[in-house]
This record gives C-alpha cells, sequence and structure tokens, in this order.
C-alpha cells in the first residue's frame, strides 16, 4: 500500500518530509503564539491583564522556548525565555519593562518570519 507522505521507495525521505511538516505546523502554532503574547502585552500596558491571563501569558511563552528551539529558531526561543520570565514577575506598570518585552516580541515574531537556523533530518 503507497501512501504520499510514506513512498515506499526511500524510507528515509518519507521520515524527513514527515517531520519537516511537524516543524511547520510547529512553525504556525509558534506565530500563533507570539500574536496571543502580544494580546496579552497590550492587556499588561493597559492594567487589565488578570493573574489568569498573566499565567496563560508565561505559559504560551514557556511552550515557545521549547518549540522554537526544538524546530530551527534557536534566537526566538531565547527571546521566549525573557518573555516568559517578564509575564512571571509581573510589575506591569514598570514602561521601560512593557517598552522592552514589547522589543522581544518583535524581534520574536522577526525570528519566527525568518527560515529556520537548522531542519531536524535535513540532509
Amino acid at each position: 500500500m503507497s501512501h504520499d507522505l510514506w513512498p515506499e521507495d526511500d524510507p528515509g525521505e518519507s521520515v524527513r518530509t514527515y517531520v519537516r511538516s511537524i516543524g511547520d505546523h510547529a512553525r504556525l502554532v509558534n506565530r500563533e503564539r507570539a500574536a496571543l503574547l502580544g494580546d496579552a502585552l497590550l492587556a499588561a500596558s493597559r492594567g487589565s491583564l488578570d493573574e489568569d491571563g498573566r499565567a496563560a501569558a508565561a505559559q504560551l511563552a514557556h511552550q515557545l522556548v521549547g518549540s522554537a528551539g526544538t524546530f530551527g529558531f534557536p534566537g526566538a526561543s531565547e527571546l521566549a525565555v525573557e518573555l516568559e520570565r517578564f509575564f512571571d514577575d509581573g510589575g506591569f506598570e514598570d514602561e521601560r519593562r512593557l517598552a522592552a518585552a514589547r522589543h522581544q516580541l518583535g524581534a520574536l515574531k522577526r525570528e519566527l518570519a525568518a527560515e529556520p537556523a537548522y531542519r531536524p533530518y535535513q540532509d
């Protein structure tokens, strides 16, 4: 039985194709996470980010740390660490911290828009 994702003639290429598709999906999910972090930053700047929103934003940033790093975006992963710390620490009334977080989020979005530094199972 042949399937487009698993051609019988080259199982190694099948695995690479499958892993690339997982990486492409993770990239889309990570872009969505970054957009949600932008919403959380906006709420924080307006003073309307409640405890549940703060915890959810920290969790989103944490998920970005691992996923971005795994799928070839180590710079985005490092930026997500800083955003996770920002949401964990709170103190959103500090305009300098908010500005730094907005800057980090912009850089993270640019990283995710670029090509990955590496792809798992790439020849």
